[in-house]
């Protein structure tokens, strides 16, 4: 595919009932791309997500090592305050030590995030494979992944089970 289909589809000129009150074909052509546009698709591109995981990933990952190298030189500024027992020293490595702690939190908080996205990524990837499984013939996937979602028994604080 060379690139995205155009759904574009403008409105429909003069009647769209028929006498009897059924919706004329251009009518009809008209909705079917609405629905199409809008309708059924479940809205979420899984490459993206995966790209954004992969994103969020390498950034948790590297503050993670620059939160280990934070880490370690407030660590060896606080040995260094230890053996020399002077005040602006152990300052300094008070701030390394909360720099360190702040670079942590940060790494955690990437670390969660890629953790959620990557969830996603999965939970899509889990329902592409079920309504392309369970397409029959005469049937888009689209209209499979619709059926899938649409007949998916979803978790719920209503029920129990």
């Amino acid at each position: 595919m060379t690139g995205p289909r155009d759904l574009n589809s403008p409105l429909p000129a003069g009647k769209i009932c028929n006498t009897d009150g059924t919706p004329t074909l251009q009518f009809q052509a008209f909705i079917r791309r609405i629905w199409e546009r809008t309708g059924y698709s479940p809205g979420d591109d899984a490459a993206w997500i995966a790209a954004e995981a992969d994103i969020a990933s390498l950034s948790a990952q590297s503050a993670r090592g620059k939160a280990d190298q934070a880490l370690r030189a407030a660590n060896d500024a606080q040995g260094l305050a230890a053996l020399r027992c002077s005040q602006a020293v152990l300052a300094k490595a008070q701030d390394a030590l909360d720099a360190a702690t702040m670079a942590l939190l940060q790494a955690q908080a990437c670390e969660t995030r890629a953790l959620k996205a990557l969830e996603n990524a999965q939970e899509l990837a889990t329902l592409f494979l079920t309504a392309r499984s369970e397409a029959q013939a005469a049937q888009s996937q689209n209209e499979s992944m619709t059926f899938t979602v649409m007949n998916r028994p979803w978790p719920s604080s209503h029920n129990p089970s």
